[in-house]
């Protein structure tokens, strides 16, 4: 195959590792995080370094009432991923496209979060949403080959790192198209954070259907495609 370029739908590149997926669900990662972090008690639905951060805080501070609000999404979270390969399993050799099926649970199971969200306890809201942020991140590794992440930065900035040494030092003729591809990825989690901040003053509870719309979007986009 030739050298890859950097371009917004590469019809060689299969649709669930296509950059106009990523950059949705990037999206969808960060609005999570930013929507749960500001509106239900400052808890990350995916980033569970921080959650557990914020746990030793906590314990360390003595504030032992609000360990079960960190736990309790981090266990979530586990089961998650947990709940993913099963569904790999059940539906890697069948009719259906596991990954549709996974992002079609994600995208229907936030917004029936979105329903309770304005009077749902914030441990039940957190947990909720981090299981479906556990299953995006299991779903979804690779971004044309390469490994990423659409749930949280620190490794698609090490990413970006490594492929500007091999740029530079190393002469790799692929690691252009690497950075471009990856940078994309990061803006788009940055920019879901924005519009969660934005949106959720305007909309309360109810802003998170826009990640179930996201959502939809990639499960529409690689249904179509994959035909």
């Amino acid at each position: 195959m030739p050298l890859p370029k950097f371009k917004f739908l590469d019809e060689r590149i299969a649709i669930h590792e296509s950059l106009p997926v990523g950059v949705m669900l990037a999206m969808a990662g960060g609005f999570l995080d930013a929507y749960t972090y500001l509106f239900h008690g400052q808890v990350f639905a995916s980033m569970q370094s921080g959650n557990v951060i914020l746990l030793g805080l906590n314990l360390a501070q003595g504030n032992f009432d609000h360990i079960i609000g960190y736990l309790f999404p981090i266990f979530i979270f586990l089961l998650g991923i947990f709940f993913t390969d099963v569904l790999k399993f059940r539906f890697e050799h069948k009719r259906f496209v596991w990954q549709n099926v996974a992002v079609a649970i994600e995208a229907v199971g936030i917004f029936c979060v979105g329903i309770f969200s304005d009077s749902g306890h914030n441990l039940l809201i957190n947990s909720s949403l981090s299981f479906f942020a556990a299953i995006q991140f299991a779903t979804y590794r690779r971004l044309a080959g390469l490994p990423y992440a659409t749930t949280m930065t620190t490794g698609n900035l090490r990413s970006i790192a490594d492929y500007t040494y091999h740029h530079f030092f190393k002469k790799d003729p692929t690691a252009s198209f690497k950075i471009k591809y990856t940078a994309t990825i990061i803006f788009s989690f940055c920019l879901g954070a924005i519009l969660s901040t934005l949106s959720a003053h305007l909309f309360a509870g109810k802003a998170i259907w826009l990640v179930s719309l996201l959502l939809f979007g990639v499960l529409g986009l690689t249904v179509y495609h994959q035909k």
